[in-house]
């Protein structure tokens, strides 16, 4: 075989791979877009995001907790939470009580551990674990849904 042949059987092969490579990405773009069922997957109608329960959100203010380390570390962070229902006036009589509660689980942490809890969302879920624990609505109506944390600083 000539080396113009070659080159040519080469192109053809490439040519082949790029097609290959192409139909694959568009079946599974198919796939994506059609959702498991086969039926294309409709975005919600206009009635059903209205008629979700509204969340509200309740701040519970600025927290600042000494770390585990051994060298002196300060946690400084804003927690806001989200909550379906009628809360808030709950929230507000026992504030301190939750206020008390997160710098618990502040001053537990080191350094280390809290900048990958926060990164991770798990300072997030471990604070709304507990402030359920404290409301005792982990299966009610009524109940925290989401922590917000604004602001995350080390010292």
């Amino acid at each position: 075989m000539s080396s113009k042949t070659k080159l040519i059987i080469a192109l053809l092969v490439l040519l082949v791979m790029a097609l290959g490579v192409v139909g694959v990405a568009y079946v599974t773009t198919k796939k994506a877009i059609t959702g498991p069922g086969g039926a294309p997957s409709a975005p919600p109608a206009q009635g059903e995001i209205s008629s979700s329960p509204k969340m509200g959100r309740f701040d519970l203010g600025e927290f600042v907790a000494t770390s585990r380390d051994e060298e002196l570390h300060y946690i400084k962070i804003q927690v806001e939470v989200g909550y379906i229902g009628n809360l808030e006036q709950e929230l507000e009589e026992r504030k301190a009580e939750l206020r008390d509660a997160i710098t618990t689980i502040l001053m537990k942490l080191n350094i280390q551990r809290a900048k990958e809890d926060y990164i991770d969302h798990f300072m997030h879920k471990d604070i709304e674990t507990e402030l359920n624990r404290i409301l005792g609505k982990t299966t009610s109506e009524s109940r925290i849904i989401k922590v917000f944390i604004p602001v995350f600083l080390i010292n």
